[in-house]
């Protein structure tokens, strides 16, 4: 008897927000080239461009597997589009099976210094930047049949935060559209589409919420920890990858709206 696998052999990804190596999306690219994916690996800045390919490069050497690199503002209509041509050609495929809308942006605002301009930024990059980018590779890049969508959500969408509100909101929204989405995807196409929403991990994201400047715990980690159910440990990014990976998997194939917490056990109240 042959051992079952989470294989995604032959399959193509993208993960957005994925050119950081100690990042969630990473950890999760990581996770799909060890298990046979090809990946594309997405980031945004020029700084951040150096970064992202050694991601790639430490990924197609590790595994043996496809990788190319992509850039641009998922919050941008139009760019969504652009990425999924590249990732076609340069990975010499006709479509893309897996998405994985995890490119995310938060800062602390409180209500009365909530901008225009952070508003936008965050709506723009957390939900804005969901629906372009499943718009490009469900239609650009002809997802098929079996097609997995994942958004990287956050439990602060159940919370209630005072210190993440906007973010929180957000993240709200992008739920709002997994439910959605499985719906009008899965009957008319066979895609599911789900939300891994992470606890506490420390990225270069979420780092200062978590972490004080002398390297000490915040309030909001130390409550964090204080509902932990599982080990008394923070998450970590391989936490979140291999959540990914079942989903991707086809042993996810009835698994779809559901939103899934990835933090130990911390739960909400809405």
């Amino acid at each position: 008897m042959v051992a079952e696998t989470l294989s995604l052999a032959g399959k193509t990804a993208l993960v957005t927000g994925s050119g950081r190596e100690n990042g969630i999306g990473a950890a999760i690219a990581r996770a799909f080239a060890r298990n046979g994916a090809s990946v594309a690996i997405h980031y945004v800045s020029e700084n951040s461009k150096a970064r992202a390919e050694k991601v790639a490069a430490d990924i197609g050497r590790e595994f043996g597997t496809k990788t190319t690199v992509v850039q641009g503002p998922v919050e941008k209509y139009g760019t969504g589009k652009r990425m999924v041509e590249q990732i076609l050609q340069a990975l010499d495929v006709d479509h893309i099976d897996i998405l994985v809308n995890n490119a995310g942006f938060g800062g602390n605002v409180s209500l009365m210094e909530a901008t225009p301009e952070q508003l936008e930024r965050e709506f723009g990059v957390n939900t804005f930047g969901s629906i372009y980018l499943t718009q490009a590779v469900v239609g650009a890049g002809k997802m098929p049949k079996g097609g997995r969508i994942i958004n990287t959500g956050s439990i602060a969408s159940k919370l209630g935060l005072e210190i993440s509100a906007v973010y929180s909101a957000a993240k709200a929204a992008q739920d709002s559209l997994t439910a959605s989405w499985a719906g009008e995807l899965g009957q008319s196409r066979g895609i599911t589409v789900n939300t891994l929403a992470p606890g506490p991990i420390v990225t270069d994201l979420s780092k200062g919420f978590l972490e004080a400047a002398d390297g000490s715990q915040t309030a909001l980690q130390s409550a964090m920890f204080a509902q932990t159910r599982s080990e008394a440990r923070l998450g970590t990014v391989e936490d979140m990858a291999d959540a990914a990976l079942l989903l991707a998997s086809e042993k996810s194939r009835w698994i779809t709206a559901q939103w899934i917490s990835v933090s130990g056990g911390i739960t909400g109240t809405m």
